[in-house]
């Protein structure tokens, strides 16, 4: 930004890859009500969060088909996509590579895909999907698109709001798609607010726990041998297919 700034370009950075502006969620419950509360934190549930967020603002709808004339002379290059090997991946066929395939174009096309069937958005409830369903996934697996920034989190809230006003029942949060949107802001927010957030220690929401090195039972966790059955099948399950 600096570098802009000094070749006279003005950088306009807006709050677009989340639903809302954290540090505005958090400014809100500093002064609710009158009167100043929480010490500016951000909120810990997720039914505080969804009081004081409101409405998200509208996403940018226009479409754009070519770019903005750049520099007095109004020309600009259009650079080529690199390939898989100018990235430094080496030699990757395309057999190797995720099914998923990344960018705008495909994120709105499996949104699309997603929302066709509206009784389905109007009645989804996440704890009653089926999370080992495969042929038909029981959520959108829109989750990467919005992560990457191909799919604005924004758009969608709006297209599954469109599609709650042309049905005459639907869920509502946490359990609905609006509300798993506003799932994923309130981790962004208070992940946001929360000082070493991706650790324990410094962390004041994460319990501190007194953790022990013991080499022995480390190995049994490891090789599965703990003797609580939950834990020993998923670390068996995991073995099985490094072998």
């Amino acid at each position: 930004m600096d570098f802009a700034a000094a070749s006279g370009i003005d950088v306009f950075s807006p709050v677009s890859h989340t639903l809302f502006d954290p540090a505005e969620i958090i400014e809100k419950l500093v002064f609710s009500f009158g009167k100043w509360k929480n010490g500016g934190r951000p909120p810990v549930t997720y039914q505080a969060f969804v009081a004081v967020a409101g409405q998200p603002p509208e996403p940018v709808m226009e479409e754009y088909s070519e770019l903005p004339p750049v520099g007095d002379t109004g020309e600009y290059e259009l650079l080529p996509v690199p390939k898989v090997e100018e990235l430094g991946y080496g030699d990757i066929s395309q057999e190797e590579l995720s099914p998923f395939r990344g960018g705008e174009t495909e994120a709105l096309k499996r949104m699309r895909e997603s929302l066709h069937d509206k009784e389905w958005v109007a009645k989804f409830e996440k704890p009653k999907g089926d999370p080992s369903a495969f042929l038909k996934p029981a959520t959108t697996v829109l989750s990467p698109y919005l992560k990457f920034g191909c799919l604005s989190s924004r758009y969608f809230y709006h297209c599954i709001q469109d599609i709650y006003r042309s049905t005459k029942k639907h869920t509502n949060p946490p359990v609905s798609l609006i509300g798993q949107l506003l799932w994923r802001d309130f981790f962004y927010t208070v992940s946001f607010g929360t000082p070493n957030f991706d650790r324990m220690k410094g962390n004041r929401i994460c319990k501190q726990i007194p953790w022990t090195e013991n080499e022995e039972l480390f190995l049994a966790w490891r090789d599965g041998r703990t003797g609580y059955p939950w834990i020993d099948a998923i670390m068996i399950q995991v073995l099985t297919r490094h072998r």
